[in-house]
């Protein structure tokens, strides 16, 4: 009797555990958490960055209302600091006009644009791998996609620098998403005929040439990830097969060559002591393995391994790859992932600042969730016994009753163990620590403060004196002014409002 009632509870759960269900739920969980996120960006103003480099668009915006004279100064912009400067020439056109150019309150928008770009990025690309590649169920693509993106949102470190400070967010979060566009795109190309395929195939070049002329962290992983690619082809002999994508790889290397090979690298690397080749690759192997396993293998990315196994080993059911090279695909991971760290350490010397730690923190995330696929689906090739046996599998559509299980089973302990700590510990979760700070007010504080400011600042005024921040929530807060008027960041507020001088006045 136990076991027919086990059994029927089995096969229920079995029926209702289909892969569109699970795709639905895992959707509507992972937008319920964007809520808090994109909630308390009401409340998220610029700072440093965005008035220093966003001031000729801004007083382009004042003169003329006209957006074709801003995109136009933010192009001259753009090849003023490739000369003098910096070599990434689409950073610096993106970084140039901020939405606060046109309105101190269109800076909300900071985060809903960088979310938007890492999650449709994100799931394009899976998708075209998943399905396009492997003929994976297109459900169980988008359930690897949410589990993914999740974990990417809610565990991101430097969060303010990597969502909602824009000068930081777009060189480094929008980049990413580009490149993972630019991929996408890519594999598109090889699968679609016709109009499809020429659309896509002028979308990538496009894409390739900027995304080859953005920071270089981003650059320099394209760059050895298509290279390695062109090899592949190379020494298989394909090329006929791939001879489209000759164009937009060869785009993303004419704008990667523009973006190292800029007169501004030199000048930047004349102010700043950084490290020399071969030391920076050494130490970045180091600090990929230092990040990566020691500080950002928590449990929440355990759990989504956990969460991806059964997802891929259905994957892997029907698709004809045999996953031979487990041990390389994982070593060439951990090399990408390090790489991303290569060019801050050559340039500075460092990695200090919280955006590239962020950027890193992404790619490691994607790459764990390849790795755990290309290794699951070894070890299912492995496992497989029998030509019967693999027949009779691959006429199943929906999960098994193990899969179901341990889906269900993995979900329902994550969700119990996120509820235990994000009650003591808010900031371990993104959503947890904005409802913390909109809850408490601290986020609507830091918010009005700065509105006050940005009054006092257009009020006529020459010689500023404006109110300390009274809370610093962790998603907003950056960088601030200072009492010292002589400051880089209060003289960038300055010539952005055309006042003489600004400095904090400090409670008691």
């Amino acid at each position: 009797m136990t076991k027919s009632l086990l059994e029927r509870g089995y096969e229920r759960l079995q029926q209702w555990v289909t892969p569109k269900r699970l795709s639905v739920l895992l959707t509507i969980v992972y937008l319920l958490s964007l809520i808090p996120l994109l909630w308390i960006s009401w409340y998220n103003y610029p700072s440093a960055d965005d008035y220093t480099i966003g001031n000729n668009c801004r007083q382009a915006w004042i003169d003329s209302h006209n957006a074709f004279k801003v995109i136009g100064v933010g192009f001259a912009k753009a090849v003023d600091d490739w000369v003098h400067w910096m070599g990434y020439f689409t950073s610096n056109f993106l970084m140039a006009i901020p939405p606060n150019v046109f309105g101190e309150r269109m800076y909300v928008v900071t985060a809903w644009i960088m979310l938007a770009m890492l999650s449709l990025s994100t799931i394009y690309l899976l998708y075209n791998i998943f399905v396009r590649i492997f003929q994976a169920d297109k459900y169980v693509s988008h359930c690897v996609s949410m589990v993914m993106l999740f974990i990417t949102v809610q565990c991101m470190v430097g969060r303010v620098e990597a969502f909602y400070w824009y000068s930081g967010a777009v060189n480094y979060m929008f980049l990413h998403g580009m490149s993972l566009f630019f991929y996408g795109l890519l594999i598109a190309i090889v699968y679609d005929k016709g109009r499809k395929r020429t659309a896509k195939l002028i979308g990538a070049s496009l894409l390739g040439f900027f995304t080859g002329g953005g920071n270089q962290l981003t650059a320099l992983n394209v760059a050895i990830i298509l290279l390695t690619v062109v090899g592949g082809i190379t020494y298989q002999k394909k090329w006929k097969k791939y001879r489209a994508l000759a164009l937009p790889i060869g785009l993303f290397f004419l704008g990667f060559l523009l973006n190292v090979a800029a007169p501004g690298n030199w000048v930047r690397a004349d102010s700043i002591e950084g490290m020399n080749p071969i030391k920076a690759v050494l130490v970045s192997l180091y600090y990929g393995l230092l990040l990566c396993l020691d500080q950002w293998l928590r449990w929440p990315i355990i759990l989504m391994v956990i969460l991806l196994i059964p997802l891929f080993w259905h994957m892997a059911r029907k698709t004809a790859f045999a996953f031979r090279y487990p041990f390389i695909v994982v070593a060439f991971g951990y090399g990408v992932v390090s790489a991303m760290l290569t060019p801050a350490l050559f340039a500075v010397g460092n990695i200090a600042a919280m955006r590239l730690q962020a950027l890193t923190f992404a790619m490691f995330i994607l790459v764990l969730t390849l790795c755990v696929g290309y290794v699951t689906g070894w070890a299912r090739k492995r496992l497989e016994h029998g030509r019967q046996e693999k027949e009779a599998d691959t006429e199943m559509t929906g999960f098994s009753r193990e899969e179901a299980g341990w889906l269900l089973g993995g979900l329902a302990f994550f969700a119990a163990a996120s509820l235990i700590i994000a009650v003591p510990e808010p900031q371990y979760f993104a959503a947890a620590s904005a409802m913390k700070d909109i809850i408490s007010g601290d986020a609507k504080a830091y918010g009005d403060t700065l509105k006050e400011r940005i009054e006092i600042y257009n009020s006529g005024e020459k010689n500023v004196e404006v109110n300390a921040l009274p809370a610093r929530p962790e998603l907003l807060f950056f960088d601030d002014i200072e009492q010292d008027p002589r400051n880089w960041k209060n003289q960038g507020v300055c010539r952005y409002y055309g006042i003489d001088s600004v400095t904090v006045i400090e409670g008691d």
